[in-house]
């Protein structure tokens, strides 16, 4: 089938080309409870330590259970004791470092759902209006005349989809260290930056655009069930490790990328951080690793900002982004292309109050 115009003539059209899932989809909500960097983690509420409690964030891939989409919408207490259908934690693996499973099944089920909408109205002018985080998110898709085939309007949503699901994930990064909390009273500044985050959410994006490429118009369900296969199959290429080889990397790791004697949720339990926002990862903690990409053009050369772009709109006054040079302050929308400004800021500001040992770290 080729599509004649980039408008949609008559309702048959519209009901040809949109996914049978795109309107009854909910986008997915926060992400999933997981993992600050370490092992056996001692834990505080309100300064108070808490006794005879600690967060282990050890997972193998024979435990990591079934994906299910939208998962970040279970509680707490539900996540971290594996009462799920998922378990999520740390696996250390020999190619792509330490691979935080909360942070993959996020961007993936987010590149699900974009998939869902950028399918249905690429090639006209539509939003996509996402739950705020610490500012407005929306995602434009932008008007065009050009002709595409079924194909190429698959494989520009699914490039599409991966990308901007990525580009949210490195936006939460930089909300975690500004103060965001997905669920109220989790403060998340130990998360921010931490080592094997965008890598993890990487390998999500890439892994769910594999699924979707083979099976473009699975259910939610159905995908849920595909990315539970794929998953375990990435980490095995990875070359993932059992629990006690993962508790043994992360031991090594004591006092140089994370405090066993801190306490959850103080921010300096991670100590290391990595601040480098780029579309080519490398993974932390390996050396000669597998290095990931997502790509910032389409297979026909266009840009992917002539197609769709992401907008982070200014929400009342922002106190928490106060202390931020005027220009950065003052804009009133940001986009990806203030995201590294915005980590190099958060990196200053550690630098000072940490020195050197913040430092970008690629081992």
């Amino acid at each position: 089938m080729k599509i004649t115009s980039p408008f949609f003539a008559g309702f048959s059209l519209i009901a040809l080309l949109m996914s049978p899932y795109s309107h009854a989809l909910d986008a997915p909500v926060g992400v999933r409870p997981c993992c600050a960097f370490g092992q056996d983690l001692k834990t505080e509420l309100l300064g108070v330590p808490v006794p005879f409690f600690t967060v282990e964030n050890i997972v193998d891939k024979k435990g990591l259970g079934k994906h299910r989409y939208n998962d970040g919408s279970q509680n707490v207490i539900t996540s971290l004791l594996g009462l799920g259908d998922e378990t999520n934690g740390l696996i250390y693996t020999t190619k792509g470092g330490f691979i935080d499973t909360a942070h993959v099944r996020d961007t993936a089920d987010f590149t699900y759902y974009l998939y869902q909408q950028i399918h249905q109205y690429l090639g006209t002018d539509h939003r996509i209006i996402l739950p705020a985080e610490l500012r407005a998110r929306h995602i434009r898709l932008k008007e065009s005349k050009q002709t595409l085939t079924t194909q190429e309007r698959h494989e520009y949503s699914l490039t599409l989809a991966a990308l901007l699901a990525f580009r949210l994930a490195q936006w939460h990064e930089i909300a975690q260290w500004f103060g965001y909390q997905s669920i109220i009273g989790f403060p998340e500044l130990v998360s921010a930056f931490s080592p094997e985050d965008l890598y993890s959410n990487m390998l999500g994006a890439i892994t769910a655009k594999q699924v979707l490429t083979q099976q473009p118009k699975l259910s939610p369900e159905g995908f849920a069930q595909a990315m539970t296969t794929a998953f375990a199959a990435q980490l095995q290429q990875l070359g993932s490790v059992s629990t006690q080889e993962t508790k043994h990397q992360i031991q090594q790791l004591n006092g140089r990328w994370w405090d066993h004697e801190a306490r959850l949720p103080q921010k300096w339990v991670v100590m290391k951080r990595d601040y480098q926002l780029g579309l080519t990862l490398h993974p932390n903690g390996v050396k000669g690793g597998t290095p990931l990409t997502l790509s910032n053009q389409l297979s026909n050369g266009d840009s992917s900002t002539q197609w769709a772009e992401l907008y982070l709109h200014k929400v009342g006054n922002e106190p928490t982004f106060s202390k931020l040079p005027p220009a950065l302050k003052n804009a009133i929308v940001w986009q990806p292309t203030q995201f590294q400004q915005l980590a190099d800021f958060a990196q200053q500001q550690d630098k000072q109050e940490r020195g050197e040992s913040t430092q970008v770290i690629k081992e």
